[in-house]
């Protein structure tokens, strides 16, 4: 049995679906990045300071809640990564810093930023 051979008209008729496949599967996982966030969102590092509190802080630990309250019995609204920078405030009540947009997080996975005003 002879194979049949394979032409160029052929082999571009086969890369095309190819690579749209290849594209549509992009975008799929693109959206599906997008919608898989957790509900309060992760920030990733360094993403969130602006300097409009005039002390920004640094998170230290590998993951800190940020709450809507100071305390752990408050509504977690978002997660924070090591390394990330936010603006906070100098105002502290049992334990939890208070930062921009009435947040709270844990004061001691918190540490000011060389030349700010915590």
């Amino acid at each position: 049995m002879a194979k049949p051979k394979m032409t160029l008209m052929g082999a571009a008729k086969h890369s095309v679906k190819g690579w749209g496949a290849v594209l549509t599967g992009g975008l799929l996982l693109a959206v599906l990045a997008l919608i898989d966030l957790p509900a309060g969102g992760t920030t990733p590092a360094g993403a969130t300071a602006d300097g409009s509190t005039g002390c920004q802080l640094q998170v230290t630990a590998a993951e800190l809640r940020v709450r809507s309250g100071p305390s752990i019995n408050t509504d977690p609204l978002e997660t924070l990564t090591q390394g990330t920078v936010v603006d906070g405030t100098t105002e502290i009540t049992d334990g939890f810093r208070r930062l921009e947009g009435d947040r709270w997080a844990a004061n001691e996975f918190l540490v000011p930023v060389a030349g700010t005003a915590c």
